[in-house]
């Protein structure tokens, strides 16, 4: 049979349909998700677009912010997060695989680096960072600590 570029796309498509129905627990990311305002609920939704993400914490100093972004969670996957005011105790727990960052801008840094320094890869809402001071600390974590870091680039939300 020859492999036309419709039967290509239908395959692909009916691939992607499969993986979304059906994700081994082993092969998901479990998230905490750091900064759950306007940007950081809307990160929330696109993260959770994909079915190797598991949202496993929420964390906001607002209380507002933080019981909806786990009711939006629940929502979309059936089961509350656990919700955090401290970002430190996202941080504390070993079955956390990455952290998306979407505080406000100045307060960047200090989570990437401490995610980086406790085994989490690291996904910072832009701009990665206030300072040129705080940006080459935090890649300098990122290498020290050999994890992944990722700026938030909103061009590529849909893909």
């Amino acid at each position: 049979m020859r492999a036309t570029r419709r039967f290509f796309f239908g395959a692909a498509a009916a691939s992607l349909a499969a993986a979304r129905e059906q994700t081994a627990a082993s092969d998901r990311i479990r998230v905490g998700f750091i900064g759950c305002g306007g940007m950081g609920t809307a990160r929330i939704r696109h993260f959770l677009e994909h079915p190797d993400v598991e949202a496993a914490a929420v964390c906001d100093v607002d209380r507002r912010h933080l019981d909806r972004a786990a009711a939006l969670v629940e929502s979309i996957r059936g089961r509350k997060p656990d919700a955090y005011g401290d970002f430190r105790r996202v941080l504390d727990r070993r079955d956390i695989d990455a952290v998306m960052i979407a505080t406000p801008d100045h307060w960047h840094a200090l989570p990437a680096i401490l995610a980086c320094q406790a085994g989490k890869d690291v996904f910072v809402e832009k701009p990665f960072s206030y300072s040129i001071g705080e940006g080459r600390r935090m890649a300098e974590a990122a290498r020290r600590h050999a994890r992944v870091t990722q700026m938030g680039n909103h061009i590529h939300n849909d893909l």
